[in-house]
């Protein structure tokens, strides 16, 4: 469970939906390490959220980073993986070291993550993987989210079998609510999102409560396992 005693780690926990997810943690009194690139960032946004909460520097293209992260833990519940560059790329227009980068940030650094965390899981442990929708509905430019995204799911499914008792779950999103990627896209991405949210049955898009409701119901229900949990409020059905 999440709560008192506990210890969550949520990389990528210091802005966006991470930070939202670290926040509802600390809030039912589990103690979270939350990651960024930056230590001196983290352990502000860390601050922000009291004593229940500390910062940690995690790079995820940096093997040494993600060892060096885990190595200072003596136990870890709850692993939320939801570090992301929004590498916006075309195949006209494309890429490839910045595709390279976001893939292997997204791909064998959360796999990564889960390695060097393996020793410290307690019996209960659990992990939550943020993948996207635009792995079945590209958006604009999403060229490689839309890749990294799918390799998630692979990942989780491996990940599933390989490393029980501890249990590993993804979430999908779709278009949330609020948050900065919708909030400050251009015209064209911004007229994307509008349509989106017009193909969901209620005309509504998630929040990032619902997001955060959805995560913990992944980290603490046990009988859920390798499991795409898809939070789109039914935009995949039209």
């Amino acid at each position: 469970m999440v709560g008192a005693g506990s210890h969550v780690v949520v990389v990528g926990g210091t802005k966006g939906l991470g930070y939202e997810v670290a926040r509802a943690c600390v809030a039912r009194g589990a103690r979270v390490t939350l990651t960024g690139r930056d230590l001196a960032t983290a352990q502000a946004r860390a601050k922000e959220l009291g004593d229940l909460a500390g910062g940690a520097v995690c790079e995820l293209t940096d093997w040494n980073s993600i060892r060096e992260l885990f190595a200072g833990m003596d136990t870890v519940d709850h692993i939320v993986l939801t570090a992301l560059d929004r590498d916006f790329n075309t195949i006209a227009d494309f890429r490839p070291d910045d595709c390279a980068r976001t893939t292997l940030m997204k791909t064998v650094g959360y796999a990564t993550a889960v390695h060097e965390a393996l020793p410290k899981f307690t019996a209960d442990a659990s992990v939550v993987m943020f993948s996207g929708l635009s792995m079945w509905r590209p958006v604009p430019g999403s060229t490689t989210i839309s890749m990294a995204n799918a390799g998630i799911i692979g990942l989780v499914n491996s990940l599933a079998v390989e490393v029980p008792p501890v249990r590993v779950n993804a979430i999908t999103p779709g278009v949330v609510a609020g948050t900065a990627a919708v909030d400050d896209a251009d015209d064209v991405r911004a007229d994307w999102f509008e349509a989106m949210r017009q193909r969901t049955p209620a005309k509504r898009l998630p929040t990032a409560d619902d997001i955060v409701a959805s995560t913990l119901f992944l980290l603490e229900c046990p009988g859920v396992n390798g499991a795409n949990l898809v939070v789109d409020a039914g935009m995949h059905l039209a």
